[in-house]
């Protein structure tokens, strides 16, 4: 029977491909009690190709070695200071058959789970790890928490796997963090966390929601080929260095309403097939959301893009909000397809604006927005457009190009203008013929329209006779 166990473990390890390759029937079965005592004692915890039978629990550093030898059972200490383990403890390859609880414990030196199973819960609240941390290529089968814990050294997560709820709640990143190639088979809570260095996680697969409510990334972040399966929170979080969510993919709802972004971030060819949240977002340097896709609602309300911010090549398939933006540089949408309500009401374009080859398919909304520079929209396709008390010194957009503005009287003066100002002849007389139909059209008493009539068929013989004169 010493073994029975090891053999079944080994089995679910195969099931759930762990790469713990070197573990075979000539495996080692080390107590936990050996660990704890070396532990204990500071000395050095080596162990490879092991099955460890018991639980690791920092209460039983509370004894002496002595009397962790002769207790066979788990011993509550009373609530102290933070347990200090001045041993090293690199494990590999290796299953841990019991709960591992290291909770408010501070570790010295390097610890390392390489290639470890866990088959209870795995606890690291609250802990300190002076050195690296490594835990790449481990699976937690059951709870896998590092709450309010703290990582001064690297803190190494490649490639392992969270079976259950995985917590770093409030957690400190002092080093590296890596957690590229991850798996988060439920909730990934990285809520008010802090990464001083570099946070990677590249091509991590986020089965559950991910939560990263309020956290604090002050250098780079990657999250390059990301799946965001189920639903994603950035809400309040703050990007000091630059961030990176290229070929990613949220299945389900994103949040980042108010996030602030001080470093430049890309999110081209970025699948976004959920509602996806930017209101009050804050792009301090270059945004990039080339080539991306928004298959539902896309709101970035009353955000601001400090400098130059680029939609190109995208699509949009259901509303996108906006409405009371700030864009302080150039802004790019030149060939992205918007399928139905698109909304800049109220926004500013304090840089040149580019919809050149831009396709509106249902309506675009300009109500009160202000372009201070040249806004193009060069072989664009536009079904309705409302462009009333907007503002606007150059406005290249051919009369052809729209289906239907709406009627609002300084709209079409303004256009008209606008047509006469780049000496477009033709757009502004055909704006004019049907700016009159639709006065027409709208005229609330019907004794009025011989007027219009006789102005609409002036117009019409002064364009014939301008017409003749030119051949």
């Amino acid at each position: 029977m010493k073994h029975a166990l090891a053999i079944i473990l080994v089995g679910l390890v195969l099931i759930f491909c762990t790469p713990l390759k070197a573990l075979s029937e000539s495996e080692t079965v080390v107590a936990a009690d050996d660990i704890m005592i070396k532990m204990r004692l500071g000395l050095p915890v080596e162990y490879e190709n092991a099955v460890i039978k018991g639980n690791l629990t920092s209460d039983r550093l509370g004894m002496t070695a002595k009397q962790i030898l002769r207790i066979p059972f788990e011993v509550k200490m009373p609530p102290s200071k933070q347990v200090q383990v001045n041993s090293s403890v690199v494990i590999k390859n290796s299953i841990i058959c019991g709960r591992v609880d290291f909770n408010n414990t501070q570790f010295h030196k390097q610890v390392r789970f390489e290639n470890v199973f866990f088959v209870e819960n795995a606890l690291f609240v609250n802990s300190t790890f002076n050195d690296d941390a490594a835990f790449d290529h481990s699976i937690f089968l059951m709870e896998g928490s590092f709450e309010g814990s703290r990582f001064d050294g690297k803190a190494n997560f490649f490639q392992t796997r969270f079976n259950r709820p995985a917590s770093f709640d409030g957690a400190k990143f002092g080093g590296v963090a890596d957690f590229s190639l991850a798996q988060f088979h439920s909730v990934g809570n990285f809520a008010s966390s802090q990464f001083s260095s570099d946070a990677l996680f590249d091509k991590t697969d986020f089965k559950g929601e991910a939560k990263f409510i309020a956290s604090q990334f002050n250098q780079d972040v990657e999250f390059n080929g990301t799946r965001f399966e189920k639903e994603t929170s950035f809400e309040g979080a703050k990007f000091s260095g630059s961030a990176q969510f290229s070929e990613s993919v949220f299945n389900e709802s994103i949040d980042l309403n108010s996030v602030q972004f001080e470093k430049e971030v890309r999110f081209d060819r970025t699948q976004l097939e959920g509602p996806a949240f930017f209101a009050k977002a804050r792009f301090d340097d270059l945004v990039e959301f080339g080539d991306c896709n928004f298959l539902k609602n896309a709101t970035f309300k009353e955000s601001d893009f400090q400098v130059d911010t680029i939609f190109n090549n995208t699509t949009f398939l259901e509303p996108a909000e906006f409405s009371g933006s700030n864009f302080l540089g150039f802004a790019d949408f030149g060939g992205s397809k918007f399928l139905y309500d698109a909304d800049f009401s109220d926004s500013i374009f304090s840089g040149p604006a580019d919809f050149s080859r831009t396709a509106f398919s249902d309506r675009v909304n300009f109500y009160n927005t202000q372009f201070k520079k040249n806004v193009h929209f060069e072989s664009s396709q536009i079904n309705t457009i409302n462009l009333t008390r907007a503002g606007y010194d150059w406005l290249y957009l051919k009369w052809d190009c729209v289906t239907h503005l709406e009627f609002d009287d300084a709209a079409y003066q303004d256009l008209i203008n606008n047509y006469k100002r780049l000496q477009w002849l033709t757009d502004s007389s055909d704006c004019s013929s049907t700016y009159l139909k639709e006065i027409i059209r709208v005229a609330p008493d019907d004794s009025h329209k011989w007027i219009i009539d006789g102005i609409l068929s002036m117009v019409a013989g002064t364009n014939s006779s301008n017409s003749s004169h030119k051949g």
